[in-house]
């Protein structure tokens, strides 16, 4: 009987540690769009937040910001540029042929490390070579970025850092490519870095697996996000 009693005993605590695991591992995925994340697939794609939710067509000048290290978001956005009337601004690292991806990602693991311990000094991010000087010129600014463990591609964040606060007051529209993993951390990047900016009701989430056919999942969202600027 006391046996018995053990082996329930050794049952449930071995129960309860396997169901408080993650279910995805530390180590990246493969292959990952862009670069690994580590969030759970499920994840909701909605960022929750309807705050710029709006009767009226969200129209004006539209810019697209983006970074693409496997051209997985370079595709998306390619394919939004036949959607809409956009000027269009390519986020590049100040140093050319990185490989984010040696060493099983290393590089670009050290990065949002870095990054997300001291997220508030200018040196925890990579430099970047693109500069922008008539953000004000826009009404509309949608961001299109890879996720790397669970947070926004850092070359797109180095160019949030330094212009986010020059988008305040304009409707922001995020746009993230990523394997499987939820976006979340990237939602959550993109607000802390644009602290002013409205965001539109939801993020576009488009997989790696969707990126060859994603041109009805960009028209549905544009429609969702009221999106109606035919100007530029």
């Amino acid at each position: 009987m006391k046996k018995f009693f053990y082996l329930l005993l050794m049952a449930g605590l071995t129960f309860g540690f396997t169901a408080c695991s993650d279910d995805d591992p530390a180590t990246p995925d493969e292959p990952q769009t862009e670069v690994p994340g580590d969030n759970e697939e499920g994840e909701n794609e909605d960022n929750g937040d309807d705050s710029g939710t709006t009767d009226n067509p969200v129209t004006g000048n539209t810019l697209i910001v983006y970074y693409s290290f496997t051209n997985n978001v370079h595709t998306i956005v390619s394919d939004l540029q036949t959607q809409i009337e956009a000027d269009v601004l390519r986020v590049e690292p100040s140093e050319d042929g990185i490989d984010y991806a040696a060493n099983n990602y290393a590089i670009g693991s050290a990065l949002i490390s870095a990054i997300r311990n001291n997220p508030d000094d200018a040196s925890s991010y990579p430099d970047i070579r693109t500069t922008i000087d008539n953000l004000d010129e826009y009404d509309i600014i949608i961001v299109a970025t890879p996720l790397w463990w669970s947070n926004m591609a850092a070359p797109m964040q180095t160019f949030l850092f330094r212009y986010g606060d020059q988008m305040a007051g304009k409707h922001i529209g995020l746009i993230v490519s990523s394997a499987s993993s939820g976006i979340s951390g990237v939602e959550a990047d993109a607000e802390r870095l644009i602290p002013g900016g409205n965001f539109m009701a939801s993020s576009l989430w488009i997989r790696s697996s969707q990126t060859s056919n994603c041109h009805d999942m960009i028209a549905e969202w544009l429609q969702e996000i009221n999106y109606g600027s035919t100007s530029n």
